[in-house]
């Protein structure tokens, strides 16, 4: 979306008429979205990644905007990456000025995760897009776990994250709190370790874990 003390070619107003359509309907999809559940965020994940967000840019990409994030890696839960990962999420961190007088207003949608410099962060990814590599998390915000003390919770607080997950496998007592709870923050590493647990062995591609929703 622009605004612009200029007259507008045909060509320009098409593609603004693109990009706000776009942005209408990625909006209604993430007040839309419902609450997934551990099982529902790995069935959906490229990649699983700990660490700490190091910068964060934006720009255009063959015009379309973007937020660049960069994470330094402590730990690859799913996935083979360096110590640095990089990826790029649809829309700008704010409005930013065209020159000629126009504003570009196409920010980061609403419901869409946002990031900051020195947080840390879980990231459950989704596969970059085929057309355009941008990527963002499953569940939109609810696959960004923020990282506080020893403690991790998504956007909406973990709520119904085991909801409706079944594990078939011995899990230890850490393990067993942590599914029994209905919401709330987790402990960092029992989480992670139940995550990790999960990818390694393959819980979700061989039955061990299911949705029972």
């Amino acid at each position: 979306m622009y605004c612009s003390t200029n007259k507008a070619s045909r060509g320009f107003t098409f593609l603004v008429f693109i990009a706000i359509a776009a942005l209408s309907l990625n909006v209604a999809h993430a007040k839309n979205m419902k609450k997934q559940n551990l099982t529902e965020l790995m069935t959906h994940t490229d990649s699983i990644l700990v660490g700490t967000v190091s910068k964060k840019t934006d720009g255009f990409q063959k015009g379309l905007p973007y937020t660049e994030i960069t994470l330094d890696v402590a730990q690859s839960v799913k996935g083979t990456h360096g110590s640095s990962y990089t990826f790029r999420q649809f829309g700008l961190i704010e409005p930013k000025s065209m020159g000629n007088g126009r504003v570009n207003l196409m920010v980061t949608p609403a419901g869409w995760p946002t990031y900051s410099k020195g947080e840390r962060v879980i990231l459950f990814l989704h596969k970059p897009a085929s057309e355009t590599g941008f990527q963002t998390t499953a569940g939109l915000t609810q696959g960004k776990f923020m990282i506080s003390g020893n403690d991790v919770a998504n956007d909406i607080n973990n709520e119904s994250l085991f909801a409706g997950v079944k594990i078939n496998s011995k899990l230890n007592p850490a393990q067993q709190d942590l599914i029994k709870q209905t919401g709330g923050a987790y402990k960092t590493d029992d989480f992670v370790s139940l995550v990790k647990t999960a990818v390694e062995e393959k819980w979700i591609e061989t039955g061990v874990m299911t949705n029972e929703k």
